[in-house]
């Protein structure tokens, strides 16, 4: 070949390559866009159900103080005029649970015109987690709290709640954290807790635990949950491993200057609204709806 052709060949293929290299780059950008619409953590709301009841939308929360990502269920009753505020319950769930835990609890409130916003816990599940830190499971209760503040701060912002009537309700683990958080926040109008009770079992720790915040705990915790000067009931059930720590739990906040503090032990059931029996649940649901329309 000419050394004239050689010069004209060798043109041709940098003019491809340099080409090649540019769509490359092009498919990339765009991938990555992609990428970035499609993450997992999506924070504009998405329609999760609607009925005659109550509408649910899902979406994430990001905790600031451990940058985790936190999936989130905000159930709003039907129904609300414009202007109209109602009263809504925050759910923390136990050491292993879902956003979706307390759906047969909450589609009743519904109908009473009661919200709604429930959550899962980061680490909070080995498998199926929708939040982000499963690896870090069971995650101690200190960085839950720092979830649920994250959600309480969320939960004060939407237009139809009322302020004043913002409720806490926590199962098992999800009691102790509700119990910490509360105390420094007198403006919860009531705090809600089943099958939970402060004992070794619940305040235990790994050693080399990551997921514990030391400035979140408390070597006094009785004391530290008199704090919070709000109404407090208990339901534990007569099996259940927590309910002397219950019982525990309520009398340190009888000796408060100010709030009351009711106990309900259920018999015939164990650990968990899954392990009351027909009757304890029906009670359990009726007795909240009861309690939040009283204040």
């Amino acid at each position: 070949m000419k050394k004239g052709n050689w010069v004209v060949l060798f043109l041709v293929i940098v003019f491809i390559s340099f080409n090649s290299m540019a769509c490359g780059n092009t498919a990339s950008t765009d991938n990555s866009k992609a990428a970035k619409a499609n993450s997992p953590w999506f924070t504009e709301g998405r329609s999760l159900e609607k009925n005659d009841d109550f509408e649910s939308t899902e979406y994430y929360l990001e905790n600031s103080v451990t940058g985790r990502h936190i999936y989130s269920v905000e159930t709003k009753p039907t129904g609300i005029a414009d202007g109209e505020k109602v009263p809504v319950v925050i759910y923390t769930h136990g050491q292993s649970g879902y956003a979706t835990n307390f759906y047969a609890i909450y589609s009743r409130l519904a109908k009473e015109k009661i919200a709604a916003f429930s959550f899962e816990c980061c680490g909070g599940n080995k498998s199926g987690a929708k939040s982000e830190g499963s690896k870090l499971f069971p995650a101690h209760y200190t960085s839950r709290m720092t979830d649920l503040e994250t959600v309480l701060a969320k939960v004060k912002t939407l237009d139809y709640v009322d302020t004043d009537r913002i409720f806490l309700f926590g199962e098992s683990y999800g009691g102790v954290t509700s119990s910490f958080v509360a105390a420094s926040h007198n403006e919860i109008a009531g705090l809600i807790l089943l099958s939970t009770g402060i004992n070794e079992q619940m305040m235990a720790r790994e050693e080399d635990d990551e997921t514990y915040i030391p400035e979140n705990d408390s070597d006094e915790p009785f004391e530290k949950i008199k704090g919070y000067t709000g109404d407090v009931i208990l339901f534990n059930g007569e099996q259940d491993f927590a309910y002397e720590g219950g019982k525990n739990q309520i009398d340190a906040y009888n000796k408060r200057s100010e709030g009351s503090a009711v106990f309900y032990s259920l018999p015939n059931s164990g650990h968990s609204y899954s392990e009351l029996d027909d009757a304890g649940k029906e009670f359990v649901i009726t007795t909240m709806i009861d309690f939040i329309g009283e204040r």
